[in-house]
């Protein structure tokens, strides 16, 4: 026989069990179960984003007082003014900002401009040790083609185009300088590597430690503050080429449309595993196949032999004909003015950084780490706000508040002309924004759905609810028949 309690003591029974799980298991689910959620700079991120980089470019001005007259250098520097401003308000997130100014000497700082009447076609600007020569005559003649010189002198519509590149992925198929370069990083390693086909038919000094150490090691300390750059070198032995060289009189050739073919089995044996990976390449050819040429696609022939891999390194296909050491004098004359490209700066053939390379390169790094930290905030952001229940943990308020103080350093220090300061700050930037959006009690989440959460708590508040849910019920339906009863 079932023990059966009176109705007053069931319903004594309910209050109390109803108290425990209302006014104590709630909020004591709610306490534990509770997402922390750290405060995070919304409007100052959001004000990133309708900010516009000025990037203010330094060009220097001289001219001899016995050819020109200050007063009238002070006046071109002015009326050039808007012309230049013009042409650099046209760069997307960014506004470029050549800023001319007096100078006692010209030719040591990055960009430099001599106003001259000493000119021998005054139609034509001038390269010369000093910077740009422009006559006078001709700026009281076309000053917007004065403009439009300086413009093309500073490299202003090579730098665009990178920073463009940024928002707008398809000149990457369009540019070539574009194409060829690695994306901006804040670390780069550069891997060097002698690949010998045939050890025993090719048997020369590899000269790896001294050759990267008297060529390589003084190209990285002039990069200076770009990045944290480190190098390795490495053997590669018993790969062939996928297609052999064609014997064209005395000599051979490769066609540049199979170049390509040529380092997909060598970048099987690399060996390297990041985006930020640049690859230097020596491969040794058998000399029956010297002297090498490369005929290019309208049919020239390429007495160098070597050729750019687009954002994956160069490639350098090494003469061993009477040879009995690897010459690298020759081998990084080659290679690192093409590395210069992988870089982002231009093709010149010269393997040393001047400070017109350094400064453009600077400047490519410090504008594309601010732009990519203030796309990167506002992804968290977006992030964030999509998924509620996301934990905000402490350390990712504050790398999120270190890259938006960087990013309004970086962009301060480049309105003031201090690029080192900005390319220092704008790097730090970048790497607290990527530490926040990629760090691992976020990424978590990412792959935890709401429909999982239900599995979990239904198997926990069923059993206590329903049987509640139940007894309430029978209250209200006795309650009724009570009250019918009654009327």
């Amino acid at each position: 026989m079932a023990l059966k309690f009176p109705e007053s003591v069931q319903k004594i029974n309910l209050l109390y069990y109803s108290i425990i799980v209302v006014v104590l298991g709630t909020p004591l689910w709610w306490y534990t179960t509770d997402t922390y959620r750290a405060a995070l700079p919304h409007s100052q991120i959001t004000a990133l984003t309708e900010y516009k980089s000025v990037l203010n470019i330094p060009v220097a001005v001289c001219f001899n007082p016995s050819d020109v007259q200050r007063s009238r250098v002070e006046q071109i520097i002015i009326s050039l003014k808007p012309f230049l401003l013009s042409r650099g308000s046209s760069g997307g997130r960014v506004i470029y900002d050549p800023v001319l100014s007096l100078a006692n000497n010209c030719g040591k700082q990055p960009f430099s401009v001599v106003f001259t009447n000493d000119v021998a076609r005054p139609s034509k600007a001038e390269i010369s040790s000093q910077g740009l020569k422009i006559s006078v005559e001709k700026v009281d003649r076309m000053i917007a083609e004065v403009a439009e010189d300086i413009v093309q002198y500073i490299e202003l519509p090579h730098l665009q185009n990178h920073i463009l590149a940024i928002d707008d992925p398809s000149l990457h198929s369009t540019l070539q300088d574009v194409r060829n370069a690695m994306a901006v990083a804040t670390s780069y390693n550069i891997l060097v590597s002698v690949v010998n086909p045939d050890p025993a038919a090719i048997n020369l000094d590899y000269n790896l430690v001294e050759g990267t150490k008297l060529y390589l090691e003084p190209f990285i300390a002039e990069l200076g503050e770009l990045a944290e750059v480190t190098y390795q070198t490495q053997v590669i032995r018993y790969v062939k080429l996928p297609h052999k060289p064609v014997k064209n009189g005395d000599f051979y050739y490769l066609s540049e449309s199979n170049l390509p073919h040529v380092i997909n089995p060598i970048e099987s044996k690399l060996g390297t595993s990041t985006t930020n990976d640049i690859n230097l390449i020596i491969y040794l050819m058998e000399e029956k196949y010297s002297p090498l040429h490369i005929k290019t696609i309208g049919g020239e022939m390429k007495r160098l032999p070597s050729f750019l891999s687009p954002q994956f390194g160069a490639v350098l296909l090494y003469d061993t004909s009477n040879k009995t050491s690897i010459d690298h004098s020759s081998t990084f004359s080659v290679l690192l003015p093409q590395l210069k490209q992988l870089l982002g700066l231009k093709s010149s053939g010269s393997a040393g950084i001047t400070a017109k390379e350094k400064y453009l390169m600077e400047s490519r790094a410090t504008l594309t780490h601010i732009l990519r930290s203030t796309d990167t905030l506002n992804s968290l952001i977006r992030l964030v706000d999509s998924i509620p229940n996301m934990v905000i943990g402490d350390h990712i308020a504050e790398q999120v508040s270190s890259a938006v103080e960087g990013i309004n350093k970086a962009q301060s220090a480049l309105m003031e002309g201090k690029l080192s300061e900005a390319l220092l700050q704008s790097s730090l930037a970048r790497n607290a924004a990527e530490k926040s959006f990629s760090d691992p009690s976020i990424l978590a989440l990412l792959y935890f759905p709401d429909d999982q959460k239900f599995a979990i708590y239904i198997p926990l508040f069923l059993p206590v609810g329903l049987p509640l849910i139940v007894a309430y019920l029978e209250i209200l339906k006795q309650w009724k028949k009570n009250k019918d009863k009654t009327d």
